[in-house]
Formats: C-alpha cells, sequence, structure tokens
C-alpha cells in the first residue's frame, strides 16, 4: 500500500472473501457476533440505503414497578427462559417464540416496565435488545433482525412502542403478521409491544395467540407502601413524616417516574436552612 492511500487510515477489517478493508473510522473493536445489549434499528434512505444500528448506552438504573400482574409477568418471563420448556417446544417442532403487549393510558409506566425486564434478560441470558424506531421500513429493518438470527442464537427481545402507530402505515399490518408467526418469524424470541390506544391496534394482531397472546394492562402505582418506600428511597431524609404522609396521597396512582421527578423537585427546592442542615444528600454550602 502507498503512503496516499493509506493517509488518515485507523482500522483494518478482514472480511470472509479476504478482502482487506480499511477506513479512517477508529473503531471500538470488531466482532463476528452482534453483543448482548440494547440497539435501536432505523433505516438511511439514499444514498445509504441501509439499516443503521445504534447501541444504546443509557445506563439509568430502573426501578422495580408495582403493577396487578407483576407477578404473572414475571412467571412468563422466567418461563421462557427455563431449558426444559424450551427444549419441549422445539420437540414438538415449533419455535419458542411469545408476544407481549402492554396496554394503558400515558405516563404509567409501561417503557419503565419494559426496561426492568429486558436489562434482566441481557444480564442474566445474553438477551439482545431491539427496538423498532423506523416502521415506514419495518421490512428493512426485520430482515437485518433476521440476518444477526442466522449468526447467532441469543435470546432476542424485539420491542414496537407505541404500537398503534405501525398500522397507520399502508401494508404494515400484513408484514407484522409474516414477522411474528408467518415466514418471517424467528425462534427464540419475545416479541413485546406498547399502546396507549389498544382500540387502535387490529383484533387480528392483538387477539390472536400466535402473535401477542400475553396483554396487561399497566395502571399506576396503587399501593401506597409501594409509593412510600420509594419516596423514602429518595428523599427520606428531607421530608418529614406529615410532608411523605401528603406525597403519598397525591402520587398514589401516578408512575415511578412522576414520583422520582416529584422527589427531584423537593431536592432542587431546598433552601438555604436544609442545605446547612441536611448536607449527607449531597448539596453543599
Amino acid at each position: 500500500m502507498s503512503q496516499n492511500n493509506t493517509y488518515g487510515l485507523k482500522s483494518f477489517n478482514y472480511l470472509e472473501d479476504g478482502e482487506v478493508a480499511y477506513n479512517n473510522l477508529d473503531t471500538i473493536k470488531t466482532t463476528n457476533k452482534l453483543d448482548s445489549g440494547v440497539y435501536h434499528l432505523s433505516y438511511l434512505e439514499y444514498p445509504d440505503y441501509r439499516v443503521l444500528v445504534k447501541c444504546d448506552k443509557n445506563t439509568e438504573s430502573v426501578k422495580k414497578h408495582s403493577f396487578p400482574d407483576a407477578e404473572k409477568l414475571d412467571n412468563l418471563f422466567q418461563s421462557f427462559f427455563d431449558d426444559k420448556i424450551k427444549e419441549r417446544i422445539l420437540e414438538l417442532g415449533y419455535y419458542h417464540k411469545i408476544g407481549i403487549l402492554l396496554h394503558g393510558i400515558e405516563g404509567t409506566g409501561k417503557s419503565t416496565i419494559l426496561k426492568r425486564y429486558y436489562v434482566d434478560a441481557i444480564n442474566k441470558h445474553d438477551a439482545i435488545v431491539f427496538f423498532v424506531n423506523d416502521y415506514n421500513y419495518l421490512q428493512k429493518c426485520w430482515e437485518f433482525i433476521m440476518d444477526v438470527r442466522a449468526i447467532q442464537d441469543n435470546p432476542f427481545i424485539v420491542i414496537f412502542e407505541e404500537l398503534d402507530s405501525i398500522f397507520t402505515k399502508d401494508g404494515k399490518e400484513s408484514y407484522l403478521k409474516m414477522a411474528m408467526d408467518g415466514p418471517m418469524s424467528i425462534d427464540n424470541c419475545i416479541y413485546m409491544g406498547t399502546t396507549n390506544y389498544l382500540d387502535r391496534v387490529p383484533a387480528a394482531i392483538k387477539d390472536r395467540p400466535s402473535r401477542f397472546k400475553y396483554k396487561f394492562n399497566i395502571e399506576g402505582i396503587q399501593d401506597e407502601t409501594v409509593v412510600s418506600n420509594i419516596i423514602t428511597e429518595i428523599i427520606g431524609d428531607i421530608v418529614s413524616a406529615d410532608e411523605l404522609k401528603a406525597m403519598v396521597k397525591e402520587l398514589k396512582g401516578q408512575t415511578v417516574d412522576v414520583i422520582k421527578h416529584k422527589c427531584f423537585d423537593k431536592i432542587m427546592n431546598l433552601n438555604s436552612h436544609d442545605y446547612k442542615k441536611r448536607n449527607k444528600i449531597g448539596f453543599t454550602n
């Protein structure tokens, strides 16, 4: 190689056909399999014409969300990752896959619940999580997922947030059916969807057992003890018993996220006396 055509060279990529490609990108690493983790899929049009894969680096911790069907969902995930159950299903000649749909009004914590389950699956089972973010190119994104499945057998969790918006795109309902239980479905996969508008999801999708068999209505946290525990964990050192009681009454039925930000408001509104008196929460004079 001459000096001219290696100017700015940062990385070599060895290809299967023997070619050595190089570019000026300083890559972190090169692997022949996708690492366990969370990936967001979208599609780049002209001039790229390719699926854009972005690794999610959001490491914010997720608190357990208490909701009426939490135990059922816990058991469902536990069963899915049970090797004996998986082997039995495969022996029968079926793919090991399930569909889970979380529905409810906006702000009840559906995305928070999703995150807790998929983070747990990543940590315990090396799962790969795909967010399909571009419903206009659902087919292209799904073809990428199928390509990854062809080279590795990690458990996949495919997430469709605001599922109802898929059905505003021409032809996307038909393709979703093929992806979930048709010729393009894949093994060892959990499909998870969320919607604020269950009535906008066609019955052929939400009521078909081979698609979204399990549906959970997600409400805000109704257990006052759980609300109290969350508040106490975050700001128990800066609220009185009476203030805690009032906050619990106000926030019952809300989500973890709403409760968390109400607590942050309390922290941000500390006066100078509180700063001096309660500096253990991290503030200084």
